[in-house]
């Protein structure tokens, strides 16, 4: 793996976009919606998986681990993971903030910015996705259902041998979270990147509890 990362980092240095899309904000994940509050403020725990689908994604497996925080009005999660490849692994973090601008009964609108890190060997990447989420909200008797769809910014930067490259393109990513009385639940994303003539798309999965139960997520 550290050596398809040192050839993307090279490509990028030649003026491509090493473009990976991420959770929290992490590479090698998709990018999802800061949840917003449901009814009360909340704080959650997640573990989510994410998957390369096509060759622009590199289609590596990422784990992560996230918590967050939904406020009324202003919510915020951080997470890490690791990218893997066979035996090779890389680290990643990332964190992200949103404030919704908009509230109704059945949907947020919410501006969202982050970060995203990861470094091998002799180079760091760095992302800042900025997005605006719009995300619904319907409740029943078996679950908050949350769908969600997230237009975004992504400018990624990356510093390989003493030389800087900076690359911003658009992107999306969209889905849903089912969360239980219990405070259980499950989530799942797509995403796909506009970079240049790469379109990297990246699945997402994964379950999550909200602390002292009820919705949020």
């Amino acid at each position: 793996m550290k050596r398809r990362m040192l050839l993307l980092a090279a490509g990028l240095v030649s003026g491509l976009a090493l473009s990976a899309p991420a959770s929290a904000q992490m590479w090698f994940f998709p990018d999802y919606a800061v949840p917003s509050a449901a009814g009360a403020p909340s704080t959650w725990i997640a573990g989510t998986y994410g998957r390369g689908l096509n060759d622009a994604s590199g289609e590596i497996d990422g784990f992560g681990l996230v918590a967050g925080r939904s406020g009324e009005s202003v919510s915020f999660l951080g997470g890490i993971g690791q990218g893997r490849e066979g035996g090779d692994s890389e680290t990643t973090l990332g964190a992200a903030v949103a404030y919704d601008f908009a509230k109704g009964e059945s949907l947020n609108v919410a501006v969202q910015g982050g970060i995203g890190w990861f470094s091998s060997e002799s180079f760091d990447a760095f992302r800042f996705p900025v997005g605006v989420a719009f995300k619904g909200s319907v409740q029943n008797q078996t679950a908050t259902i949350t769908p969600w769809a997230m237009p975004r910014l992504n400018i990624t930067r990356l510093s390989f041998d003493g030389e800087s490259e900076t690359e911003t393109d658009l992107g999306a990513s969209g889905g849903v979270s089912f969360t239980f009385p219990g405070g259980f639940g499950i989530h799942t994303a797509l995403d796909i990147l506009f970079a240049n003539e790469e379109e990297p798309i990246t699945f997402g999965i994964g379950g999550h509890y909200v602390l002292g139960g009820g919705g949020g997520n």
